[in-house]
């Protein structure tokens, strides 16, 4: 069993409707609209299904083979998805470790890892200084939800944390930027 993986991105820029010459704020006070005023709100939405697995064994076949696979004793991918210390990511219980000098036989991408969620916001807004020259402020979010981002859970039916997501990435990053164009 082989399924695609999945992707969806959405971006995104959106101008706020406050200032001069928008929807609300249009007779600002200078200082004020050039608080207020010209903003963008920019977003990048990443979706994507996790990557196929295919379970391992220790070679068991006694033909060097690389790449070995486990057996299937049980009814093999069923992602049960649960993370954190000693929590298995898919049933255990349906691998095994092939007999003497045979091959496993579990498929190619039968278990299926975390997928990735992800949405990265940023809010700018451009200050004129003089005709050609301006200075942009800039705040970037990296994962703004702080979504976790689990790693690929173990593959070998002979390590001690088979099953297990032991890592994750892609915490929360925040950063501001001041930046003139001329």
């Amino acid at each position: 069993y082989f399924d695609a993986k999945q992707m969806f991105t959405f971006t995104h820029v959106w101008s706020l409707p406050f200032g001069k010459g928008q929807k609300w704020g249009a007779n600002l006070h200078p200082l004020a609209n050039g608080i207020l005023g010209g903003w963008q709100i920019g977003g990048i939405l990443t979706l994507r299904s996790g990557f196929p697995l295919t379970i391992q064994s220790s070679d068991n076949s006694t033909t060097s083979s690389r790449g070995a696979r486990a057996s299937v004793v049980g009814q093999g991918g069923h992602t049960l998805g649960n993370v954190g210390p000693g929590a298995k990511w898919f049933d255990i219980s349906a691998y095994a470790i092939p007999t003497a000098r045979t091959f496993g036989n579990v498929g190619i991408g039968t278990e299926r890892g975390p997928g990735f969620k992800v949405y990265d916001v940023s809010f700018q807004k451009q200050f004129p200084i003089v005709e050609r020259v301006r200075l942009e402020l800039r705040g970037e979010f990296i994962n703004l939800f702080n979504t976790p981002q689990f790693g690929t859970p173990a593959r070998n039916v002979t390590g001690t944390t088979f099953g297990e997501i032991t890592s994750a990435q892609y915490e929360r990053a925040g950063q501001l930027v001041l930046r003139m164009t001329f």
